[in-house]
């Protein structure tokens, strides 16, 4: 018969250690062997990326268009793998491949179109890092694309290693195999800012889990329960983690602002007034910095789509004066899309995101489901809790997917336009969390568990290791198979 876990036990810090080392030489020799720019929106990410590494924090304009003056060479070998992102079963030819390290930095100025120039410059520090050192180890631009990759996966290992740490072993494991699906893989391993966005989430949900912890743990040492100050949330290093982390990832995805009101959730049973002031905190303050930016930095004065019919706000005034509009639009868009958005949501890996044959979909997505049951502890406590959490995480996908509709789509447009399912991957380790989640019991009542739970609990994860890595072989295989001479 299984014994109980103990909740807080951890895996040893050498094994995580161990585990995130294999992840980096597996994600390198992955990086490899896939073609430059073969990830979602890497050609204008990397645009961003030299753009912000000749110091230039915003896009200028050319004939109504926004972009910047760049070395002509960046806009030549974008040309040259830009075949294979449209039309992702062409292999690439030694030839072309060849034309496009021929391509250097002392190449003229040419003003280059990208849509990414107004996007936050933070998120984009390890790529813009990963140019310089490129261009000083060598004057090839590809250099410095591939030391761009590097220096995004160097920091996106980083910051989830850093997470895993403080995850105890049932929170860890399906994290862990979060990390090896590859729709995450294929981001971590690119240029694409959504990589970081991942990996701050995880922070996040991190730091979110110690602070539950810390007050659960303050809760059964002090008698009357009392929980600190409102302010003290600032004053410890989780919350202030968390709030960073959330801080950073709203300013890139404005309606990821909406997980601040997990950040309090520890006190609401205490009172909900100061859970209240604290959530308006968070997203106040969010709010405005990044209407800040969005006001006096990152809009370029250029004509831009918004001139072809698109209306931000008179968009929301048509869905503030009919909310059956919204209801409406979203049944549409789930009608038509829901199924192209899952299979991004499970295979989020660029232009391949439908390619893959249907047991490939059908597979990742048993193992989504096993890592999120994993999560789930045998007798969860504190399900109010958990309900909350899972409340405020549909609310927050529900605000994905509305912010398209309100700055991407044509006004009173029946869908939902510009959407993708990968946008939904930073709410994964929350969830994780929130499924996951339960209130510290004495020893002798975890002993009531039941063995049955523990044993599928414990063998499901066994199958799960297999599955995935059978997932994962699929993957390169793919990439092997459509990519590589």
């Amino acid at each position: 018969m299984l014994e109980p876990r103990d909740e807080t036990g951890s895996f040893p810090r050498q094994f995580v250690l161990a585990f995130l080392a294999l992840y980096l030489v597996a994600g390198l020799g992955l990086m490899g062997v896939t073609p430059p720019f073969q990830s979602p929106d890497a050609f204008a990410h990397f645009d961003r990326s030299v753009q912000l590494a000749q110091g230039q924090l915003t896009s200028t304009a050319s004939a109504g268009s926004p972009g910047d003056a760049l070395p002509v060479g960046v806009y030549q070998t974008e040309v040259v793998f830009s075949a294979m992102a449209e039309a992702p079963a062409v292999r690439l030819a030694w030839s072309e491949f060849v034309y496009g390290w021929r391509q250097t930095w002392s190449s003229p100025k040419y003003f280059t179109t990208f849509t990414t120039g107004g996007n936050i410059p933070f998120l984009y520090l390890p790529q813009t890092l990963g140019v310089e050192i490129g261009r000083v180890a060598g004057g090839h631009i590809l250099v410095s694309y591939y030391a761009a990759e590097f220096m995004n996966f160097l920091a996106f290992v980083a910051l989830t290693g850093w997470a895993m740490l403080q995850f105890p072993r049932r929170l860890a494991f399906p994290f862990a195999v979060f990390l090896l699906l590859p729709m995450v893989t294929s981001l971590a391993i690119s240029v694409n800012p959504d990589c970081l966005l991942i990996a701050l989430s995880s922070v996040f949900a991190a730091a979110w889990y110690r602070r539950l912890r810390e007050v659960d743990d303050a809760r059964a040492a002090v008698d009357d329960g009392e929980t600190p100050r409102w302010w003290k949330i600032w004053s410890d290093r989780n919350g202030l983690i968390a709030y960073a982390a959330l801080f950073a990832m709203a300013m890139e995805k404005p309606p990821l602002l909406l997980l601040g009101l997990l950040l309090p959730l520890a006190d609401l049973k205490v009172s909900v007034r100061r859970y209240v002031l604290r959530s308006v905190v968070v997203t106040a303050s969010i709010a405005l910095a990044y209407e800040l930016w969005a006001r006096v930095a990152a809009v370029p004065h250029v004509v831009t789509h918004h001139a072809a019919g698109i209306a931000p706000l008179h968009q929301l005034g048509l869905l503030v004066s009919n909310p059956v509009k919204g209801f409406d639009v979203l049944t549409t868009s789930l009608e038509q899309s829901g199924v192209l958005y899952a299979k991004e949501f499970l295979a989020g890996i660029g232009w391949l995101d439908t390619w893959f044959p249907s047991w490939f979909y059908r597979g990742a997505g048993l193992v989504v489901v096993i890592a999120l049951v994993s999560a789930i502890s045998v007798a969860r406590r504190g399900a109010a809790r958990t309900y909350s959490s899972l409340a405020v995480l549909a609310l927050t996908a529900a605000g994905l997917l509305f912010t398209f509709y309100l700055v991407d789509t044509p006004y009173f447009n029946p869908t939902v336009i510009g959407f993708q399912g990968r946008y939904l991957l930073p709410l994964v380790p929350s969830l994780l969390v929130a499924l996951g989640w339960r209130t510290p019991t004495p020893t002798a009542t975890r002993s009531l568990e039941q063995p049955l739970g523990l044993l599928v609990r414990d063998y499901g994860a066994i199958a799960l290791v297999g599955l995935q890595a059978w997932i994962f072989t699929a993957y390169v295989l793919t990439v092997l198979n459509r990519y590589w001479p």
